[in-house]
This record gives structure tokens, C-alpha cells and sequence, in this order.
């Protein structure tokens, strides 16, 4: 299994940039790497992202409680994953 991380810096955030980078994977997972599943995990209190990735066809598999330390505390993660039938 391969991992990578994505971010968009503030000031260039709600421009979209978000979803046609995430599209960009996706068609290179889908066409070129033919990847069945695809899993990621996300902070629980990053709604803009949650949002995204279900829209993007990611749904919610499990949650690990206070693992990611952001902001002074412990935050709670959400498991994603999304499944090809090719």
C-alpha cells in the first residue's frame, strides 16, 4: 500500500483547485494505475474535505479517535475508501 497526502495552502482554498487536484488522481488511479480501492483518511472537523471526498465517490468506513495531533489537541480521524468495478 502507497500513501499521500494532499493540502492546499489557505489563501488558495474555495477556488476548486481542491477538486480538479483530487480528479487528477482519480483518473490516474482509474486509467493509467487501475487501482480498485482506494482508501484515505481525513480529520473528523475537515467538513470542506468530508464534503468533497463524498461527492468524489468515498465513503465512510470507520473512525479512529484522537490519533492526529493538530491545533494544540488530539483530533479524531475518518477512514474513507472507494471502490472500482472495472
Amino acid at each position: 500500500m502507497r500513501n499521500i497526502s494532499i493540502a492546499i495552502h489557505e489563501q488558495y482554498q474555495k477556488q476548486g483547485i481542491g477538486s480538479k487536484l483530487l480528479d487528477c488522481l482519480l483518473e490516474l488511479a482509474d486509467r493509467h494505475l487501475r487501482l480498485i480501492r482506494i482508501e484515505l483518511d481525513v480529520t473528523a472537523r475537515n467538513e470542506r474535505a468530508l464534503h468533497l471526498y463524498e461527492r468524489k465517490g468515498f465513503k465512510k468506513e470507520g473512525l479512529l479517535e484522537k490519533v492526529h495531533y493538530s491545533q494544540g489537541a488530539l483530533q479524531d480521524v475518518i477512514i474513507m475508501g472507494r471502490v472500482q468495478n472495472f
